[in-house]
C-alpha cells in the first residue's frame, strides 16, 4: 500500500481518518477518495419507504483538518429535493451535523444514520430550500410528487447493456432548469 499523506493536524487524525474511510469501503458504499482522503465521493440509496426511495445520491464528504473533532462538510452532487438541503450547491443544513456530531462517530455513522434520518424526516421550519419546504407546508402528497419528478430526473441509477444491477452508475445530469423554472413563485405560500 503506498503511503497516503492525509491533510490532518497530527499522525493520530491521519490515522482515524484512514480507519473511518476503511470502515465506510468495508460496509459496502461506493466511494471514489482522492488521494490525501480529504474529499470522498459516496453513493447514497434514497431510504425504503419515503419519497427517495429507488434514487441514487452521489454525495461529497470534504473533511476538516481538525477531523473528527469538527464535522465533515457533506454536499449531495447530485441533485435534490429537500427542505433542508440547498438545491443549487447541495450543500446539507449544517445545523444537523453540527448539533449531533461528536468525535465518536464516523464516516458510516453520516450514511448509515444521519443522511437517511434526514431524508425520513425533512424539517420544513427550517429550510435552506424555501420552494420544497413551502411544497411541503402545503401537501405532504404534493410534495412525495414533487421529489419523485426531480428523482426520476436527476437521482435515477443508469444501468447500460451488459451491467449487472451491482455496477450501475450514476450517470451526473447537470441541466440550466432551476427550482425556479418548475415551481411557480405562487407556490411560497
Amino acid at each position: 500500500m503506498a503511503n497516503v499523506v492525509v491533510n490532518t493536524t497530527s499522525p493520530m487524525a491521519g490515522r482515524r481518518l484512514n480507519r473511518d474511510v476503511n470502515r465506510l469501503l468495508a460496509a459496502g458504499y461506493h466511494t471514489t477518495v482522492d488521494d490525501d482522503m480529504t474529499n470522498l465521493d459516496v453513493r447514497l440509496e434514497g431510504p425504503m419507504g419515503t419519497a427517495y426511495e429507488g434514487g441514487v445520491w452521489t454525495v461529497n464528504v470534504a473533511m476538516p483538518q481538525e477531523y473528527p473533532l469538527k464535522a465533515p462538510r457533506v454536499r449531495f452532487v447530485t441533485k435534490i429535493l429537500h427542505p433542508n438541503i440547498e438545491f443549487t450547491t447541495g450543500l446539507v443544513c449544517m445545523n444537523v451535523f453540527k448539533q449531533a456530531w461528536s468525535a465518536n462517530y464516523d464516516l458510516v455513522n453520516i450514511f448509515e444514520t444521519f443522511l437517511p434520518q434526514l431524508l425520513r424526516h425533512p424539517n420544513p421550519h427550517d429550510p435552506l430550500n424555501h420552494h420544497a419546504a413551502a411544497i411541503m407546508k402545503r401537501s405532504e402528497q404534493d410534495f412525495r410528487d414533487t421529489v419523485s419528478m426531480f428523482l426520476r430526473m436527476y437521482a435515477m441509477p443508469i444501468v447500460l447493456p451488459g451491467q449487472s444491477k451491482d455496477s450501475e452508475n450514476l450517470e451526473k445530469r447537470s441541466s440550466d432548469l432551476s427550482l425556479s423554472d418548475l415551481i411557480s413563485d405562487d407556490d411560497d405560500d
